[in-house]
């Protein structure tokens, strides 16, 4: 790891300990009851071992059935201290997992891949804690067209040039990924949470493509089962929606959305 991503670790880390807000948005009733999280938890079979990652309040324990054994891993205390007291949690990084490899059943990652500063670690990490036959469920919010980006970035948004740079420095990399596999895995170094009060994912640091993220989980012996997406954000405008179907016959933006439900299987 690098000394960039070590810093960048460590200030997340600091920036979600001290966040009051932070963790308020999480507990509200929009954050906690997502429909895909009822779907994700269809997924994990009766009586499974299950790791959440980067639990946080733990709000999955409530969607999986009572016979599973849940354990949460987090590197945030501020998140632990506000879950639940009956559940098995511990304090650690899911870059570095403290369990033997082929542990769990099913590992859950929701709203997390995209705050890893280093996410080819964090789903190495999950792939190799989970026993061959598991699950591996991830959830969250995806940036496929090039010229989607992360609430991280809003504050430079409105620049039109930066706008293009960003834009075309994407795609270029998407290029590379899709043609000669060399899968960018796009962060932000100096996401606008440290700077700007906060907005929903304004912390995010990995800009998902779930294209790379299905490639890479493949390479490492887990095949995607099941995707979905809660809304494709077509827009109304009809050339716009005209465009990004045309972008969607494509494979790397073939399963481009809003949130997305991916389940592998080892």
């Amino acid at each position: 790891m690098s000394v960039t991503e070590t810093s960048l670790k460590q200030r997340l880390r600091t920036f979600w300990d001290g966040q009051q807000v932070y963790w308020e948005l999480l507990e509200s009733h929009v954050a906690t009851s997502a429909p895909l999280r009822h779907k994700m938890a269809a997924f994990v079979p009766d009586g499974a071992r299950v790791l959440d990652l980067a639990c946080g309040t733990c709000a999955n324990s409530g969607f999986l059935g009572k016979h599973c054994r849940y354990f949460g891993v987090d590197v945030a205390i501020a998140g632990l201290k506000r879950a639940s007291r009956d559940l098995t949690l511990a304090c650690g990084d899911a870059e570095q997992l403290p369990f033997a490899s082929s542990t769990f059943d099913a590992v859950l990652a929701t709203y997390v891949l995209e705050h890893s500063a280093t996410p080819r670690a964090m789903l190495s990490q999950m792939l190799r804690v989970l026993r061959p036959g598991g699950r591996l469920l991830l959830l969250g919010p995806a940036w496929d067209f090039p010229f989607w980006y992360p609430n991280s970035l809003h504050t430079k948004a409105p620049n039109l040039s930066w706008r293009i740079r960003y834009t075309i420095g994407r795609l270029a990399r998407q290029a590379g990924g899709v043609l000669f596999g060399r899968l960018p895995f796009d962060t932000v170094s100096d996401p606008d949470a440290f700077h700007t009060p906060f907005i929903y994912d304004s912390d995010a640091v990995y800009i998902v493509w779930t294209y790379e993220v299905i490639c890479f989980v493949a390479r490492n012996g887990a095949k995607l089962i099941h995707w979905e997406a809660d809304d494709k954000l077509l827009g109304k405008n009809a050339m716009v929606r005209g465009m990004k179907h045309v972008l969607m016959t494509l494979p790397a933006y073939r399963r481009a959305g809003s949130t997305i439900l991916m389940v592998f299987e080892k």
